[in-house]
């Protein structure tokens, strides 16, 4: 099956970005030194102050457990980090299997990347990482200017190959929401997973409907943990994301988000 094959994309910077969340997750093997107070106290004082507020994270791992009844599961309660900067708009999360790095307060990916990128040396220093699983980038966009006030009012600014149902004549009236989930192959090895659709907010008398498009790119399966690598495999992410926005979106929507009216 071929992958994506999309235009290069363009990295202008939009004025009315629609980013609401971005968040880098790598997985790695389980690695219970992290749980040490006094190593994660070491590495967020080597993030050099940008995340001084410390809390302590819990999650569930699931394992997949072998015998001879057959193939069962077990819940494991896990405990690591969460490090905050003093306005909460940026978290580095460190947990025994995957670190994070995630921010409401994106500006642009060079500031975005040369703070990961700072991350996952500092990981690489203080737990001594073998394995990646799993990188994954994902870019979390909420249209919600223009101002739209029905599914089919999407028709022109959202590709029409996306929207489906609000293009309905039958259906289109009757929708209360609409969304999508399309597993794209990204070539070269990476994964789209591509959630979208239209959610209305306010009363049901007055309400507008937002454009949600989720992108979750990721490169999976087990390789030397290379912290070259990885700053690699997220800029390939990075410019994936930004072809799948743009496929997404008409001309018209993305000059309107780029600020040409």
């Amino acid at each position: 099956m071929p992958g994506l094959q999309l235009p290069e994309p363009s990295m202008e910077k939009l004025e009315r970005s629609p980013l609401e969340l971005v968040v880098c997750q790598i997985r790695y093997e389980r690695n219970l030194a992290v749980t040490d107070t006094r190593r994660a106290l070491e590495v967020q004082e080597r993030l050099g102050g940008k995340y001084p507020v410390l809390d302590q994270a819990a999650g569930i791992a699931l394992n997949i457990l072998g015998g001879t009844s057959g193939m069962s599961t077990a819940s494991e309660q896990q405990h690591g980090w969460n490090f905050r900067s003093t306005d909460g708009a940026w978290t580095v999360v460190l947990m025994p299997e995957f670190f994070a790095l995630e921010t409401r307060a994106y500006t642009d990916w060079a500031d975005f990347s040369t703070r990961l990128n700072e991350l996952v040396l500092l990981v690489v220093s203080a737990f001594d990482p073998s394995l990646e699983q799993r990188v994954g980038l994902r870019f979390i966009d909420r249209v919600k200017d223009p101002v739209i006030h029905s599914p089919e009012g999407w028709e022109g600014w959202i590709d029409d190959r996306l929207l489906g149902p609000a293009l309905h004549s039958a259906f289109a009236p009757a929708i209360k929401a609409c969304q999508q989930v399309l597993q794209l192959d990204g070539g070269d090895d990476m994964e789209v997973l591509l959630r979208h659709g239209c959610v209305p907010e306010g009363s049901p008398d007055d309400s507008v409907w937002h454009y949600v498009l989720d992108h979750d790119c990721s490169r999976s399966g087990g390789r030397a943990f290379s912290s070259d690598s990885i700053r690699n495999c997220t800029e390939r992410l990075h410019t994936l994301a930004l072809a799948v926005f743009q496929a997404s979106v008409t001309e018209k929507l993305f000059g309107y988000l780029r600020g040409d009216a």
